[in-house]
């Protein structure tokens, strides 16, 4: 699937790390704001052993972490291509949510500096939050096809309380990067809905 041809909203299947499972991401196309980083990924919250049979089953399945930004859209060819399953339209697919930044060299968790957000993809604000007001955002670090189904397979880990150490070699540098990522970010299935993608007001 070209650059050109793609639709946004359609569902892409991969496979997760360590054979942990099929898992499923929507693609939304937001290039024509934001050409570099303006593809989102959102991946579902449903990880199977078996591939499904229509792409329907998805549309009432929750999301397994905010949306996070591409460099560009994941290849469909190739080795360890993602496939086309199909595509799938909601009234949700137009929201773009915010995500926070920080000019700081390191992210921890609860650091005391100031955190900025980005809105509409390439609005980034001068107003300063506490890491409180922004802790359930995703950053704006890039995520290549390989980031995302590590940062998949971790969270489907974390979900079911299995330890992500006996599956991911921290030693890996990429490994240690998205596991800090996951772990300052609030845990999707608790952000209250009205509060998903936007940050709590100062």
């Amino acid at each position: 699937m070209g650059r050109n041809d793609f639709i946004s909203g359609s569902v892409l299947e991969f496979k997760l790390p360590a054979n942990l499972g099929i898992a499923y991401c929507k693609v939304l196309d937001f290039r024509y704001i934001r050409e570099f980083d303006g593809v989102l990924a959102k991946v579902f919250d449903h990880v199977v052993k078996e591939p499904i049979d229509n792409v329907a089953e998805l549309s009432e399945k929750d999301w397994m972490f905010g949306a996070r930004r591409m460099p560009f859209l994941p290849g469909t060819r190739g080795k360890g291509a993602w496939v086309f399953r199909g595509v799938l339209i909601s009234e949700e697919d137009h929201v773009i949510p915010e995500f926070r930044y920080s000019t700081a060299i390191s992210e921890k968790v609860g650091i005391n500096h100031p955190w900025h957000i980005v809105r509409n993809i390439n609005q980034y604000s001068e107003e300063t939050y506490p890491f409180e007001s922004v802790k359930h955002l995703e950053n704006t670090i890039v995520s290549t096809r390989l980031g995302i189904s590590i940062r998949a397979g971790m969270e489907y880990l974390r979900s079911k309380d299995i330890d992500v150490f006996s599956y991911f070699d921290l030693k890996d540098e990429v490994n240690t990067l998205i596991y800090r990522q996951m772990m300052s970010v609030t845990r999707y299935k608790d952000i209250p809905h009205s509060m998903r993608g936007k940050a709590i007001a100062r």
